[in-house]
């Protein structure tokens, strides 16, 4: 039995059962790595870090699986772990079928190796660049290495639930003028009110925005995109790299890519773009109970219908209201999803929807 409890993220990746189990191949590896991680509790972030490694070289594992192969590699790990220049010495005359084989996978060292890098060196740069810009006497920093979620209370009364293998470091005692805190993983917040103090989190190249709401942000650093899901009242976020983000952090409104709720925005970061959209199931918001609409239609105007979801669900629905003006619906809508309902309507005004810039957008040649 492999002592897997002194394994490093690396080694988890060069792991035939570990790899196994991050691509569900298996049963038995699925039942096992489920059972130890339970266990082990300690080493989640060992092997998250090695299962986003391993998800990041699923091209590259395909075609390096014999022992040879997984040979070198192991010993560019171990190479690159102690920041050590690279000698490759083949163990196999050139002209050898082995060397052809290791030849080949040579071609991929370079994204290898980067990977390795970015793990050991550059994984906390952004994380702890954003905390030395936070102008506070005393930080404390709460990373969740267990297999649960974990409540973290701040000094104003705001709530982070943390996920696993995630960090986050905050004042022990906020300023007067503003709340700042730097997070590197996934967190869903809950921001104690206070217009006259905003709220802000320094997530990879994002700056989220909140005066007193609740959202979570998803930003992994060695992930292709950063995102932000408002639940609750509004935020705003901003690149770290806008011209404008002394202005945008310096104001007291919200400005910059406003998101409400059911709304969420995606940064790609290769692309360095900000992307406004829905998010995937949107939710019915919580009105008093006199605000609240039904979902029973009878002959009722589409444009009515469209109204009343855009206030039960908080987005806009755009479509041509002189068109659609002899639309009407007859139907009782439950509890089916938001784009479930979208759908039945459109079915019957025979019409078409898509989202844009978090917009639902309706368009039909109108009924008769």
């Amino acid at each position: 039995m492999i002592n897997y409890i002194k394994y490093k993220a690396g080694s988890f990746a060069l792991d035939n059962s570990f790899r196994s189990w991050v691509f569900k191949n298996r049963r038995e590896d699925i039942v096992f790595w489920e059972n130890w991680i339970q266990n082990h509790p300690e080493k989640l972030s060992d092997i998250l870090e090695a299962k986003q490694m391993v998800l990041s070289l699923k091209n590259a594992q395909e075609e390096i699986s014999d022992n040879e192969i997984d040979e070198e590699i192991s010993r560019l790990i171990e190479t690159a772990e102690h920041h050590q220049p690279i000698y490759y010495k083949p163990a196999f005359s050139i002209w050898s079928a082995k060397f052809m084989k290791v030849a080949a996978v040579l071609l991929l060292i370079p994204s290898l190796i980067w990977f390795i890098y970015r793990w050991q060196n550059n994984r906390e740069s952004l994380y702890n660049t954003s905390i030395a810009q936070i102008n506070a006497s005393q930080m404390t920093e709460v990373f969740n290495n267990s297999a649960q979620t974990k409540v973290v209370t701040l000094s104003d009364g705001s709530s982070v639930i943390l996920q696993p293998g995630s960090r986050i470091s905050y004042p022990v005692t906020f300023g007067p003028e503003k709340r700042e805190v730097v997070l590197s993983g996934e967190a869903f917040f809950e921001v104690a009110k206070n217009p006259n103090q905003p709220f802000f989190v320094f997530a990879n190249e994002l700056v989220t925005k909140v005066l007193g709401t609740s959202f979570k942000i998803k930003a992994y650093e060695n992930e292709k995109n950063v995102e932000v899901l408002v639940k609750t009242g509004k935020v705003s976020v901003f690149s770290k790299n806008d011209p404008m983000v002394k202005k945008h952090q310096d104001r007291k409104e919200l400005i910059g890519m406003v998101l409400t709720p059911n709304q969420e925005v995606i940064f790609e970061r290769k692309e360095n773009r900000l992307v406004k959209t829905l998010i995937e199931s949107p939710v019915l918001l919580s009105l008093p109970a006199i605000y609240r609409q039904s979902f029973e239609f009878k002959h009722t105007p589409v444009a009515e219908v469209f109204s009343i979801l855009e206030k039960s669900y908080g987005i806009k629905i755009v479509f041509d209201e002189e068109i659609m003006a002899s639309c009407e619906l007859t139907a009782s809508l439950g509890d089916e999803p938001l784009f479930e309902k979208i759908k039945l309507i459109c079915k019957v005004i025979e019409a078409n929807y898509e989202v844009v810039d978090a917009q639902i957008i309706i368009t039909g040649k109108g009924c008769h």
